[in-house]
């Protein structure tokens, strides 16, 4: 669970700063190739499914108690806890955005792929990994 509250702090302070520093719409290169912007998405991680806010919302509830109980009925080793804290963490960030702002912010353009946050990254880290560790512990298996 540590994992998943530094996450959601990263996430939400990661937002303010951005929406303090960078007026909408603009954007500001911070290394050779990446920007930092401001702009709001309504839909689902890296801007897909635009004005999917109430979904993604009830989405982001179902994942964090489908997790909670998963977790309370099944213990997990630190490596799958952090992993599943980075999804926790992510989805509690972006789930807090659209109920309270109706929409996420996103920050990070790389200019070759879309506009994304820490929520986001952290949801993406935590389930790519999860799946190798489930492929390599399948053909161990095997």
């Amino acid at each position: 669970m540590l994992v998943a509250i530094l996450v959601f702090i990263i996430d939400r302070v990661s937002k303010g700063l951005v929406t303090a520093n960078v007026p909408y719409g603009t954007e500001r290169e911070v290394l050779p190739y990446v920007w930092i912007t401001n702009t709001l998405n309504s839909g689902a991680a890296f801007g897909v499914a635009q004005n999917g806010t109430p979904l993604f919302l009830v989405a982001s509830v179902v994942v964090a108690a489908g997790l909670v109980f998963y977790l309370v009925r099944n213990p997990v080793g630190a490596w799958t806890g952090a992993l599943l804290g980075l999804i926790m963490g992510g989805t509690t960030g972006n789930g807090y955005d659209r109920l309270f702002h109706g929409t996420v912010t996103d920050f990070v353009a790389l200019h070759w792929w879309p506009v994304f946050n820490a929520a986001d990254s952290a949801i993406s880290v935590g389930v790519a990994l999860l799946l190798v560790g489930y492929l390599l512990r399948g053909k161990r298996a095997g």
